[in-house]
């Protein structure tokens, strides 16, 4: 699985900056939930769900990388692109890590993202969560590829007491 996330990743981030520990620690880093940012139509009305997507996308991230900039930002942290769970609008509740969460656009929407910062000396890093996936109870097959029981460890209960 792992390998088709990064070569998914590779594929979409194709041409990107590959800094070292230390180029990253001389950037200035602006964290973007991608739904929350900026939405391609411009639209800057307030949500009326907050627990759900509010219409921010990649290129409404595009439309403000003028802004990032002029606030001293030379890299941005968005969050994951993987295709989630209906309700995963933070990109957290993860699906399929196969594909793209559209509410956010298309792989095209993201390469253009990815393009434009670098035309405009704007790292990208993408958030990564590998370890979970959206609320799916015991019903695996909702989500791929990791989608049988025992691909999981057995429910256990934490006692933070120890």
């Amino acid at each position: 699985m792992m390998n088709k996330v990064l070569g998914f990743s590779s594929a979409v981030l194709a041409g990107a900056y590959a800094g070292d520990t230390a180029a990253w620690k001389q950037r200035a880093v602006y964290q973007v939930l991608t739904d929350r940012f900026g939405r391609s139509d411009g639209n800057t009305n307030s949500c009326g769900n907050l627990s759900n997507y509010c219409g921010g996308d990649y290129q409404g991230m595009i439309n403000h990388l003028d802004y990032i900039k002029g606030m001293g930002f030379d890299a941005i942290w968005i969050s994951p692109t993987v295709d989630n769970i209906d309700g995963g609008y933070h990109g957290y509740w993860a699906r399929n890590w196969d594909g793209v969460n559209t509410n956010f656009g298309s792989a095209d929407d993201l390469k253009a993202l990815v393009n434009k910062a670098h035309d405009m000396g704007i790292w990208v890093m993408v958030d990564v969560v590998a370890n979970h996936s959206g609320p799916i109870g015991d019903d695996f097959g909702r989500i791929y590829p990791l989608n049988k029981a025992e691909h999981y460890h057995n429910d256990c209960d934490i006692n933070w007491n120890n």
